[in-house]
């Protein structure tokens, strides 16, 4: 299959935080296959999150508003809004 991303992943294993309820809640993830205007997050129930969150990465010091744009059994897809 053919790469279709404009922008080319760096495959990386990160802690990530996922940011609800103004800060009250934080749901951790693994964060892997960073792009300039996206991601892909595993390691939580994403089923039970918005479409719409945002995520923390403390190492690269990323905190950026990001919406779901693909969902599978185990991991999501995020764009950077």
């Amino acid at each position: 299959m053919a790469e279709r991303r404009i922008d080319p992943r760096m495959p990386c294993y990160l802690r990530g935080e996922i940011i609800l309820n103004n800060g009250l809640e934080v749901v951790p993830c693994e964060v892997h296959d960073i792009s300039g205007k996206g991601m892909r997050l595993s390691g939580a129930d994403f089923s039970k999150l918005p479409d719409s969150f945002i995520l923390k990465v403390a190492r690269r010091q990323i905190s950026e508003r990001v919406k779901i744009v693909r969902k599978s059994d185990s991991d999501v897809g995020v764009l950077i809004v």
